[in-house]
């Protein structure tokens, strides 16, 4: 009576411990990208620009760097707005971007910022 072993392939140590880091190295090249394309002075230049209007256009407001040109302006200039325009039935406040993830160097302003992607999508 015959018995079959069946012989199993058994991978190179040095081999194993060559392929992990070279994909370990891989991986933290590519979070040390995702990190530093986050922060502030590489978004400065990269960051899309934040648009809002109303249905009609009658309101406009861009957001740009700093403190006094951000989200929190753009809402408190279109509360403004409708104070002053109590006749316009316009009075939703639509975004004119979308939220795009494959940017991965705003990733961070989609997190911190995320309130203005819940303003409704403006299509025109």
């Amino acid at each position: 009576m015959k018995v079959e072993v069946k012989s199993r392939k058994v991978m190179d140590p040095v081999k194993s411990n060559y392929m992990k880091r070279n994909t370990n190295i891989t991986l933290i090249i590519i979070a040390t990208i995702i990190i530093i394309s986050n922060l502030p002075p590489v978004t400065y230049f990269l960051q899309e620009e934040y648009r809002y209007q109303n249905n009609d256009g009658s309101f406009k407001f861009s957001e740009q760097s700093g403190p006094t040109q951000g989200f929190d302006v753009a809402l408190a200039r279109f509360e403004s707005f409708k104070r002053k325009n109590p006749d316009n039935e316009n009075r939703t406040l639509y975004r004119t971007f979308s939220l795009k993830p494959w940017r991965f160097w705003e990733w961070w302003t989609m997190v911190a910022g995320f309130e203005r992607y819940r303003l409704p999508k403006y299509e025109r």
